[in-house]
């Protein structure tokens, strides 16, 4: 955390990140989670808290209605426990209800997996989320997202202004398992910021 917040902090609110959003001039950092997982209620909130960061968590809906554990052996937090990361000030956002890969669906796939978790969302929390991750960053042809909601990509989409590819904006990160790599990536990150200007 300390290495991205040197770079890029302090990281944007995404309670403040929506459609029509002007990122600031300066290379800065949108935290985001996928998935929903237990570690993030369980670990990483306390680290969150600590640094005075707030994060987007994309959420799975039904895993979350569900508690169930993934094909890897990690839990999914509960709803209660994603409303409790609600509560400290982290953004809940959608990731579809079952994580498929989008690409591989019919249209009316597509629009039950990414309209039932903006739904679920809605209902749950009282309010409609304005962001979205495609999972595995696989963007599916058509246009789906309304135009009130940003749609969030990974590393396969061209780093853009966001304001250019609202539904198309790129996403990266930091592997777990290598992190000697950090530092080069967070310096490219910032190289790639000013190209994309």
């Amino acid at each position: 955390m300390d290495l991205v917040l040197s770079e890029f902090g302090p990281a944007l609110d995404p309670g403040t990140v929506r459609a029509g959003f002007v990122p600031p001039d300066r290379p800065s950092v949108l935290i985001t989670f996928d998935d929903g997982y237990r570690d993030n209620w369980e670990i990483a909130a306390p680290i969150l808290a600590e640094f005075d960061v707030r994060i987007a968590l994309f959420c799975i809906t039904d895993a979350l209605t569900i508690g169930a554990s993934s094909g890897s052996g990690a839990e999914f937090m509960s709803w209660r426990q994603a409303m409790e990361m609600r509560a400290a000030g982290h953004l809940l956002a959608a990731h579809t209800r079952t994580h498929p890969k989008l690409t591989e669906l019919d249209a009316p796939g597509v629009r039950r997996e990414i309209l039932g978790s903006l739904s679920a969302l809605a209902e749950r929390t009282g309010r409609s989320t304005t962001l979205f991750a495609y999972p595995y960053g696989l963007v599916p042809a058509g246009a789906v997202l309304g135009s009130d909601v940003l749609g969030f990509s990974t590393i396969k989409v061209e780093p853009t202004p966001w304001d250019s590819a609202p539904h198309r904006i790129r996403r990266t990160y930091l592997p777990t398992h290598d992190p000697d790599s950090w530092p080069a990536l967070v310096r490219e990150w910032k190289r790639q910021w000013y190209v994309s200007q």
